[in-house]
């Protein structure tokens, strides 16, 4: 679809300077177009720091373009098509239905299967639907593409082209805020320190460590550390007249009474329905103790905790990194699946136990997907377009979601054919589906309105009737 510079322009400057800048220190903001609801949702956004190579997730298992696949990135950097797991994609056009699953998948490979988890094809960081042709003359392109930090903060945030001080996350509990109003535990949670994702622009993140309680440095259980704490807290209560350190003092004191009420559920001995669904499957007498496990169980802590929390919506934020595989991408890439597949298995096995599978939906996220062909260094570079997951039971899973591109390289010399997809010459996939459209899918599902997407997704308005992709119940 073509869209018009002028609307676009006006669109893409929906949120001004003067309205990022008023988040500043703000916590539990009510929206007046945000509705009370009694249910409970959660959302885990899964970030992989430093783009992860999402070619040999998802492969083509059809003889033709598995063919396509092997001729550019066998064996180097390359799959065999007996390592894949197979899985149909019933959705996809006819004659292209066909996949397979990287091997360390084979954990949640039966949950594609039973349709808990779906497949995002082909998706990137856009700021309007973009033709082959746009790209080449320079029009639409997303700031600083290939860039990380550029692109993890637009991941993230969603808002090219300006000053980001906000993720779309974090709107999202702005205009939820009314729902867990009663709640001094904020609705966003990072296990992953402080990132774009979980800050809003009327609501602040709490942020946690991937292990144990939230502490002021120093911070202990013996007389001189609690006569300390409580001196503290006392002199964060006498206010003042300096409006800026009255205002940084209630800031302080809202953080550490949600660290206060949260630390009970983040230091008390793991609840069987925790510690069982995190079981190591190879020595089923220990825990998966990777960090993205251990961040996990931190945010299943926070939810067995939602009850006496008051907290009916969640948000919350945990990584992985290392994908930035310049070398070696099939050996180090297998590593980092073994720990990636496993946490979200053991997560979602939680969720099932706890009864809440419907209610709690996990997705994945990175920096940009990495070149089609590879380097001398038997790794890949920063591409665009790459392929995700989203897992929950609440997930029209068993199917994949937008289009997977053509695996053909561009700017080929006759006889050779160039593919429609490539933005350049080493298989730079030009993406077709926004990370605005998979945020938008959620937030529809979490309970936001139309107007609410405007909001939360100011670019949203350049995908019409494309905001709900359909992988959410």
């Amino acid at each position: 679809m073509n869209t018009n510079r002028r609307k676009f322009l006006s669109h893409t400057g929906a949120l001004t300077a003067s309205a990022l800048a008023g988040a500043l220190g703000t916590w539990g903001i009510r929206s007046a177009e945000a509705q009370a609801v009694t249910d409970y949702k959660a959302l885990v956004c899964v970030f992989l720091f430093g783009g992860a190579d999402s070619n040999n997730m998802i492969v083509p298992n059809d003889a033709t373009r598995f063919a396509q696949y092997a001729a550019v990135r066998a064996p180097a950097v390359g799959l065999t098509q007996a390592q894949l797991l197979p899985f149909t994609a019933p959705s996809a056009p006819l004659g292209s239905q066909s996949y397979g699953f990287h091997p360390s998948f084979a954990p949640l490979a039966p949950l594609y299967a039973a349709k808990k988890l779906a497949v995002i094809a082909n998706a990137g960081t856009l700021i309007a639907p973009i033709t082959m042709a746009q790209y080449k003359a320079n029009q639409f392109r997303p700031p600083n593409l290939f860039s990380h930090s550029d692109q993890q903060a637009l991941w993230q945030g969603l808002l090219p082209g300006q000053i980001v001080r906000s993720g779309w996350g974090g709107r999202f509990a702005d205009r939820l805020t009314i729902v867990n109003s009663g709640s001094t535990v904020p609705t966003l949670v990072s296990a992953s320190g402080t990132q774009v994702f979980t800050q809003g622009l009327s609501t602040t993140p709490f942020v946690v460590p991937s292990n144990g309680g939230v502490l002021l440095s120093g911070q202990g259980a013996d007389p001189v550390s609690m006569a300390r704490f409580n001196a503290l807290r006392a002199l964060l209560g006498t206010g003042g007249t300096n409006s800026i350190v009255g205002n940084a003092a209630g800031t302080l004191d809202k953080a550490l009474t949600a660290a206060a009420a949260a630390n009970p559920f983040l230091t008390a001995t793991l609840p069987p329905v925790i510690t069982n669904a995190f079981a190591n499957p190879a020595n089923p007498t220990a825990q998966l103790n990777s960090g993205l496990a251990q961040q996990l169980k931190q945010v299943a802590r926070l939810i067995e905790g939602r009850t006496a929390l008051g907290l009916r919506r969640q948000v919350f934020f945990v990584s992985i990194g290392g994908w930035d595989t310049h070398s070696n991408v099939l050996a180090n890439e297998a590593i980092l699946l073994d720990q990636l597949v496993p946490a979200m298995k053991a997560f979602y096995d939680y969720t099932a136990a706890a009864g809440i599978a419907n209610s709690v939906t996990q997705f994945t996220a990175s920096d940009f997907n990495r070149t089609f062909t590879t380097n001398q260094s038997l790794g890949t570079d920063h591409a665009w377009g790459g392929n995700h997951f989203v897992l929950g039971g609440a997930v029209n899973g068993g199917d994949m979601y937008g289009a997977y591109p053509t695996l053909l390289l561009g700017n080929q010399t006759a006889p050779l054919p160039s593919g429609p997809d490539d933005t350049g010459n080493n298989g730079a996939w030009l993406p077709t589906t926004a990370v605005d459209q998979i945020g938008s899918t959620l937030a529809l599902w979490f309970g936001a309105s139309s107007s609410d997407l405007q909001y939360i997704f100011p670019n949203i308005v350049n995908f019409p009737g494309e905001e709900n992709l359909g992988f959410m119940t």
